[in-house]
């Protein structure tokens, strides 16, 4: 079976896409953490998320 590849038209989804995909993956990873590793991977997720969060607010129309 051969996969296509599907075109993704949305700019924004496009570059949202792999930090979508890289949340969804380290939430699978602390879903499977052993107990010294999860606090690692749970301020990893943090950073990530505080980082995407801090991109949006700066991004945001001044109104």
């Amino acid at each position: 079976m051969v996969l296509k590849r599907l075109p993704i038209r949305n700019p924004l989804l496009r570059q949202e896409l792999p930090w979508l995909v890289a949340e969804v993956v380290l939430l699978l990873i602390l879903c499977n953490a052993n107990p010294p590793e999860l606090w690692f991977w749970l301020v990893v997720l943090l950073v990530i998320l505080g980082y995407r969060i801090e991109r949006w607010w700066s991004s945001r129309p001044q109104g």
